[in-house]
């Protein structure tokens, strides 16, 4: 005979939509560092610096060499680093527009700066998110099954 397993009681009301938020932020967090690598490889924060070190949305995607076309989505990337932390809004220009700026994290990934204590970090984020390392993460179940 069987063993019977034991009822499951399911979150209700506001303890499951935190369940729910909370699995959405665990399967979705890659995306923050996959963004982050994105500006990298772009080049974002230093073009930022380079241009005073605060910026329109029309001057990054210009400074970039970024098709205009993709501007709605250089938007999305923005915002989605403002919400990590990667970058700070500016206050809006003349014309209401929409303006990034460095914070501390983002400036020390800007590159070629030949200022004492600067130390940048882009070897280190583009190690860190590069495919070897996602792929031996992806492993891990497998490995954790093998004798």
């Amino acid at each position: 005979m069987a063993a019977q397993a034991p009822t499951l009681q399911v979150p209700k009301d506001a303890d499951l939509l935190q369940a729910q938020s909370d699995l959405w932020r665990h399967s979705l967090c890659y995306m923050a560092s996959t963004g982050l690598r994105c500006a990298i490889k772009l080049g974002i924060p230093t073009d930022i610096h380079h241009l005073g070190g605060v910026t329109s949305l029309p001057d990054l995607i210009t400074a970039l060499s970024i098709p205009p076309a993709k501007l709605p989505f250089l938007r999305r990337l923005m915002r989605m680093l403002v919400t990590t932390g990667v970058f700070a809004k500016a206050d809006s220009g003349s014309e209401g527009t929409e303006l990034f700026r460095l914070n501390a994290l983002s400036s020390i990934l800007v590159d070629g700066v030949d200022a004492d204590e600067h130390h940048c970090q882009m070897s280190f984020v583009l190690a860190a998110t590069s495919s070897h390392y996602l792929e031996a993460s992806l492993g891990l179940a497998d490995w954790f099954k093998k004798c």
